[in-house]
């Protein structure tokens, strides 16, 4: 990895006010459906404190959570360029 490139990662738990309202392991959407977004924010929270206590590897809680198909890699989104991401956060 180079010096100007940084690693993401995500768990993405959506619901019923998801645009797309289907994903890898709900293809019919009917979990998301039902799934509020105060129902998706604890689910995250519950899941972060799981991570940060060491009850859970991110990786593991990715593969197994998240509605993003990059779960099949452990939550990896890969390698961005650091201007890149900034540039998104900060808009310039």
């Amino acid at each position: 990895m180079a010096s100007n490139q940084v690693r993401a990662s995500h768990i993405l738990i959506k619901h019923q006010g998801s645009r797309r309202k289907a994903s890898w392991k709900d293809p019919e959407g009917d979990v998301i459906r039902k799934t509020t977004r105060d129902s998706a924010v604890s689910q995250l929270k519950s899941l972060r404190e799981d991570i940060i206590t060491g009850k859970a590897k991110f990786e593991d809680v990715a593969s197994r959570y998240s509605d993003c198909s990059s779960a099949k890699r452990g939550g990896d989104l890969g390698l961005f360029l650091f201007l890149f991401i900034l540039t998104l956060i900060f808009g310039s």
